[in-house]
């Protein structure tokens, strides 16, 4: 079957070859996708339908990019070809699994001299049996450009059909297939550990904890024996959450009111994990009563108070883990530090994010100072998730991407990793499904030394009491 398979392709190859110029090329384009189908169906190649068609696209855009720098170079003769070629890339694929498999452990040049002396010689043969007309003076650059083209292209071709890192790669820089839940189900399959019932059971606080990741989050550890407290200004939900489960307690608090939470911090137990989870996003401009944001004045002003009250009334055991949940929102946006304190164009995803990324950097800082070092405090991001709190926040958004949204058990799992891993993640570094990643796009996104410095300054002005 598979000796067949190869003879199929050859004859298509010729009769694409030897009749392009007689037939319409959307006939070749037509019989060229029924062979990519068919062969799926009939093969069961080992990469998954995505990967398949992810592959098709590659090598037609691929495909086009050759034929375009041809016909801009002037190397055929004018009218003499029309895309003609198209047909053939989309069952080059096809090839692959019963041919091309054996070039995949071989060192990168030589796969690269193998298609540059394959490709131009298969479009030496095209030119030769009329499928493209090159003058003679012309051969030579006709030659080394499909050699070149061919010696880029076919290694790296090969890395993405069949070396997975490098197709998890290429998906996580595309944001989209990495931040859904597609990108946790690829991401999970290299996760070494699993978190079980505990003999010791740490006490351990979250806050925004009675909706969304936050409620997962304190659910799944109380689930494992852990002693959790959960904030939150919902008190009918944070009931509800009580009785679901004896290890878990629920404590109103509103993060935005700095003496409810120094109250808070004095009156806590010793705690050995902390997750700051509470966040929203107003849909207008409000103010807590030291006319601070409210997005600030809770999520990061809230948070970095009430772990400084912590530690200073000794509420923090030695060792701790403090987890400071951000957001992949926050990887386009530079810290904008007077919109933090001064927000005079209110925008609540903007603000949102400037927040997020204000959190990050804050995080980066508190890991340099010896003060805190007997802590390990990070950040971390959970992807895109569907939670209440964000069909509410951005609708349209949570509508386009319903199907693809992870759950909340998928949105929390870095955190539960974070606080319970043996592997001790490391202060100020952001984690992203239980990997270190950076919080950074491009340097233009980095802080500047002044800009962390004035952040700190102004964080410690706010402070009461």
């Amino acid at each position: 079957m598979i000796v067949g398979k190869i003879i199929l392709l050859q004859l298509f190859w010729f009769a694409v070859v030897l009749y392009s110029k007689s037939v319409p090329l959307a006939v070749f384009i037509l019989i060229a996708l029924a062979l990519f189908a068919g062969d799926y169906i009939l093969f069961r190649p080992k990469v998954s339908a995505g990967r398949f068609l992810f592959l098709l696209m590659l090598f037609v855009i691929s495909g086009l990019i050759n034929d375009v720098l041809l016909l801009s170079l002037n190397i055929p003769v004018l009218g003499s070809y029309h895309y003609e070629s198209l047909p053939l890339w989309i069952i080059f694929p096809l090839y692959y699994e019963v041919i091309f498999k054996k070039f995949q452990d071989l060192p990168t040049w030589l796969v690269s001299v193998i298609g540059g002396i394959g490709g131009a010689m298969s479009y030496w043969s095209a030119a030769k049996l009329g499928a493209i007309v090159i003058a003679p003076e012309k051969e030579n650059a006709y030659l080394l450009f499909q050699f070149i083209f061919w010696a880029a292209f076919f290694p790296l071709s090969v890395k993405m059909y069949f070396k997975e890192d490098y197709w998890n790669s290429f998906l996580d820089k595309t944001i989209f297939f990495s931040f859904d839940k597609t990108g946790f189900n690829r991401h999970q399959k290299k996760f070494d550990e699993s978190f079980y019932p505990v003999k010791n059971p740490k006490k351990i606080l979250v806050t925004g904890g009675t909706g969304g990741i936050g409620e997962q989050t304190g659910m799944t550890l109380a689930e494992l024996g852990h002693h959790v407290f959960v904030t939150g200004r919902n008190q009918q939900k944070g009931a509800e959450l009580e009785r679901k489960s004896e290890n878990l307690k629920f404590i109103s608090l509103d993060m935005s009111d700095w003496q409810e939470v120094y109250e808070f911090a004095r009156k806590s137990e010793i705690l050995e994990g902390i997750v700051f989870n509470a966040g929203g996003m107003p849909e207008k401009m409000t103010t807590n009563e030291n006319g601070v944001e409210l997005q600030c004045a809770s999520q990061l002003l809230g948070h970095y108070y009430l772990l400084y009250w912590l530690k200073k009334f000794h509420k923090l055991k030695a060792g701790a883990r403090v987890v400071w949940v951000s957001s992949g929102g926050m990887y386009l946006k530079e810290l904008n530090i007077e919109s933090l304190f001064h927000n005079l164009n209110y925008n609540k995803v903007d603000t949102y994010a400037n927040v997020k990324r204000a959190q990050v950097t804050l995080v980066e800082e508190l890991a340099k100072s010896p003060e805190w070092g007997d802590f390990f405090i990070v950040s971390m991001h959970p992807g895109w998730v569907g939670t209440d709190g964000l069909k509410e926040a951005l609708p349209g958004f949570y509508r386009f991407m319903k199907n693809r949204l992870r759950n909340a058990y998928e949105g929390a799992d870095t955190i539960i990793w974070c606080l319970l891993s043996e592997k001790l993640p490391q202060s100020g570094k952001f984690y992203f499904d239980r990997k270190e990643v950076s919080p950074y796009i491009s340097e233009k996104y980095v802080p500047t030394a002044a800009q962390r410095k004035e952040l700190l300054q102004r964080i410690q002005a706010l402070m009461p009491l």
